[in-house]
């Protein structure tokens, strides 16, 4: 066989030109790679602490599914692996995702526990005490989540974690401070709900905000609920409360449960943020009068955003319960506000003094106050409530202002005539 040197120079040259292109192809992986994988998140873990109530195992199981921006959800069934998980222990386990994401990719963590049967001694109820949740990959390894105490039943058996992470100037969280007065928050069914309102009509759910637990007469507690996104505070614009329930009374056995909540701050927290958005005193909640809507408006310079009203009763009282003072506020351009039991359930005594707040929807020029009307909501006959009102005195509060906008002297509400009507200028 013949050497040809033009063939073998030839040969020589392309294994040179190939091994240079895969030298650059490497390289290029390298600057490249990290710009592609750099805060991905390949796998979440989970450490889960159990309180004073197992999860049984067996047919009652913990499920985990992890909600992405996209609304795919990835599930990881049964990650107790159908074994208990005792009192007071704790357990870890991990999700690996099936493609990584960057870490704004996933929206919330989501727990389920189906009330399922083992045995014939009925469903498990699970006691967690804790939960937190880390993601880790490639340039990440930080926690998202956590959640505190969560009693799992067969009526409350999923809890919905958001992840939302900081961004400056903006809530990614509130803090709820409730203090009960001398009527307890059962726990159980006995449950809190709180609905968040945001700007343009978007709104978020939590139930359950108590955990399934009592809270004791004159106690108080301090609840943190994380925000599906983060937003400037001034977005949030009313928070609603429900509690309170009532079976028929023809149901087995007959229950209802009633709560007097004394008084509730509501704070907004996050990267820079931190202040008390709203606050609210007594209420009642009932089988029959179970919510309270609480509005959030920011002050503006020159306008009111808070009506304040000091009433006084005479020798007959409000009784308050189910026979409860309602306001109605009148705006110009035929606009109006309702602010429903004004008294917050309790009873208003012969002689005595309270000073009520209400917040107004929107910051309002004293010249758009046009009218406030009181209505009460007696029934009639024989134990139908009257009640003597001896003054009142209305003032509109904001920023830079703090001014008497209507007075009025005795009135007596009964149920044919409980409405009283106070307009500006009369």
């Amino acid at each position: 066989m013949n050497y040809n040197p033009q063939e073998g120079m030839f040969t020589s040259s392309l294994a040179r030109a190939a091994l240079r292109l895969g030298l650059l192809s490497i390289l290029a992986c390298g600057f490249l790679w990290p710009t592609t994988a750099q805060g991905q998140v390949k796998r979440l873990l989970f450490t889960v602490k159990t309180a004073d109530d197992d999860l049984r195992g067996g047919n009652d199981n913990l499920n985990v599914g992890i909600h992405f921006r996209n609304r795919n959800v990835q599930w990881k069934t049964n990650v107790n692996r159908s074994q208990s998980w005792g009192e007071n222990t704790t357990e870890m386990f991990e999700v690996a995702l099936e493609r990584p994401v960057a870490l704004s990719e996933i929206v919330s963590i989501d727990l389920k526990k189906p009330a399922g049967q083992s045995g014939n001694t009925g469903p498990d109820e699970w006691h967690m005490a804790s939960i937190s949740v880390r993601a880790t990959g490639v340039g990440i390894d930080s926690v998202i989540a956590t959640h505190g105490y969560r009693q799992f039943s067969d009526v409350y058996n999923e809890l919905l974690v958001p992840v939302t992470m900081a961004v400056a100037g903006k809530a990614n969280k509130l803090e709820l401070t409730v203090r009960t007065g001398g009527d307890n928050l059962e726990g159980g069914r006995g449950a809190l709900t709180v609905t968040i309102h945001f700007r343009g009509g978007r709104t978020q759910v939590m139930k359950n905000v108590n955990e399934g637990r009592e809270w004791a007469n004159n106690s108080t507690h301090v609840k943190t609920i994380p925000l599906d996104q983060a937003v400037d505070p001034s977005d949030i614009v009313r928070i609603v409360l429900e509690a309170g329930y009532s079976f028929p009374f023809n149901a087995f056995p007959p229950h209802s449960d009633n709560w007097d909540m004394d008084s509730i701050s509501i704070r907004a927290i996050g990267d820079g943020v931190d202040k008390i958005i709203a606050r609210h005193g007594f209420n009642r909640f009932t089988g029959t009068e179970g919510t309270l809507s609480i509005p959030i408006t920011a002050a503006e310079a020159g306008k009111a955003n808070k009506l304040e009203f000091t009433i006084e009763t005479g020798g007959d009282d409000l009784r308050g319960d189910n026979d409860n003072l309602n306001v109605v506020i009148h705006y110009s351009g035929f606009r109006t506000q309702i602010a429903r039991n004004t008294n917050g359930g309790r009873n208003w005594a012969n002689g005595s003094m309270h000073v009520e707040m209400i917040t107004l929807d929107h910051a309002a020029a004293l010249a758009d106050i046009v009218e406030v009307d009181l209505t009460t909501t007696f029934g009639g006959g024989s134990g139908g409530d009257n009640w003597d009102m001896d003054s009142i005195i209305i003032k509109a509060i904001g920023k830079d202002v703090n001014e008497v906008i209507f007075r009025r002297g005795a009135w007596r509400f009964t149920h044919d005539h409980g409405l009283l009507v106070m307009k500006r200028g009369q």
